[in-house]
């Protein structure tokens, strides 16, 4: 009761000395008192009222007639009227105009006292009714928005959250997150929630670029600026004018040329090879990396200033071991899928294969469990139901260290051995020794059954 707000106004001073002792013996500590009703509207733009109790005959205003300013500008304020006359058509109209209940003088302190926290209660109900009301709209935009992206995951949802701030910018943005986990998409999402939805959106793959093209690729060139330039070309970045350039793999960019993209970053032009004079482009840049880049920049393999421009924005996509049920779910759609590629009808998965695709780390992430799903359907026999699933392993022995006994073991061997210390140093307690090695709950689970897997 001590952060309730209770205003009373009544022409009758003693009577409001009265009423506010009641109330504070009552237990309500924040009570103000006020005997001009011309003072209230004034005093509610300043300050935070919860409930207002209101006097209906005053000389200087009608009470009737300032419930109805208080209700035009503060309709979430519940207002108690009281009277020294008992009146029902006055107490009619007073609910009518919106007040929540009527009470003679003097008033009964335990009525009074149940009717405030009954108006206080129902003002409560209504606010959560209207947050849940404001987030049910608020899901269904966002299901409509982001619909074509299957999950659940309170993880991808703050992902999309960041999506529908950035989309609507002219700001560069940098997605980071291993490969695998749809950079691609959500940059995709970027750009159709964006003012640039009708204009070109170019997809980039560094990675796939000789490193003698980089610059052409990008920049374009001019008849005879090399040698075997019989004619010119447009760059990406010219091919993007007007619309957004999606640059995967910023990491792989040279250099040499990173500077290059700073300039077009901070100026909006390029120049093309064998052309010296600047041109002008308007251009959305979203760039994403499955490595480090802050890492690359401290080791001066990437620069910092066109690091930092690029990340004005900034998105991470959680790998699919982190999305909880989204394996599962993520899963059955690609299993409609490949059903529609291959023109079967195979039912679905038994409860061993779903419980080994829950304890799978999926190193590939989506883009793993699409192709693993695909191919099963591919050689499943038509209306089967999948009932055993072989998921091949990506995992290589890694550099070979010394561990404290000096013996020759690999890395993952010694990361084994040391969630193995750890979980049993913890009592056997998953949620302890999650917390000391700073992974979720459900990873260590998988680590932990892995590496029994593996022991067998």
């Amino acid at each position: 009761m001590n952060s309730v707000s209770i205003l009373i106004v009544d022409d009758e001073t003693a009577y409001l000395e009265l009423l506010k002792s009641l109330l504070l013996q009552e237990g309500f500590q924040n009570v103000i008192t006020e005997d001009n009703p011309k003072n209230v509207i004034g005093i509610l733009q300043k300050r935070h009222i919860d409930l207002i109790i209101l006097d209906i005959y005053m000389p200087q205003m009608n009470g009737l007639e300032l419930l109805e300013e208080i209700y035009l500008y503060h309709p979430d304020i519940p207002v108690i009227m009281v009277t020294a006359v008992d009146d029902i058509d006055v107490a009619l109209q007073a609910i009518k105009l919106g007040a929540y209940e009527f009470i003679t003088k003097p008033p009964d302190a335990d009525r009074l006292v149940l009717t405030i926290n009954r108006a206080l209660d129902q003002k409560l109900l209504e606010l959560e009714r209207d947050t849940l009301r404001q987030a049910a709209v608020k899901g269904l935009k966002r299901r409509q928005l982001f619909g074509d992206i299957v999950t659940n995951s309170p993880l991808m949802l703050k992902v999309f959250e960041l999506v529908e701030i950035f989309a609507p910018t002219k700001e560069t943005v940098l997605i980071s997150g291993e490969t695998g986990t749809g950079k691609d998409v959500i940059a995709k999402k970027i750009h159709e929630l964006s003012s640039r939805k009708v204009q070109p959106f170019v997809v980039v793959n560094l990675a796939s670029i000789s490193p003698t093209l980089f610059e052409s690729e990008l920049f374009g060139h001019v008849k005879g600026s090399f040698t075997g330039a019989t004619a010119g070309k447009d760059g990406f970045f010219e091919a993007a004018n007007g619309g957004t350039i999606f640059l995967d793999e910023i990491g792989e960019l040279p250099k040499e040329l990173q500077g290059k993209l700073l300039r077009v970053i901070q100026y909006g032009e390029i120049t093309k090879i064998g052309n010296p004079k600047p041109l002008k482009l308007d251009i959305r840049i979203i760039a994403a990396s499955n490595k480090n880049l802050l890492e690359a920049v401290n080791h001066k393999e990437f620069r910092a200033d066109l690091y930092y421009r690029l990340n004005r924005g900034f998105i991470h996509l959680p790998p699919l071991r982190e999305r909880g049920d989204d394996v599962i779910e993520l899963a059955k759609y690609f299993l409609k899928i490949g059903n529609k590629i291959y023109k079967k009808h195979v039912f679905g998965f038994s409860n061993e294969v779903l419980d080994n695709l829950m304890h799978h780390d999926f190193p590939g992430n989506v883009r793993e469990l699409e192709n693993l799903i695909l191919n099963v359907v591919a050689k499943s026999s038509d209306e089967e139901f999948i009932s055993t699933l072989e998921i091949p392993s990506a995992k290589t022995k890694k550099e070979v260290r010394l561990n404290p006994k000096h013996e020759l073991i690999s890395l993952e061997e010694a990361m084994n051995n040391h969630i193995l210390d750890v979980f049993s140093h913890s009592g056997n307690n998953i949620q302890k020794a999650a917390a000391i090695l700073q992974i979720s709950d459900r990873t260590l689970q998988r680590r932990l059954k892995n590496i029994r897997d593996q022991k067998k």
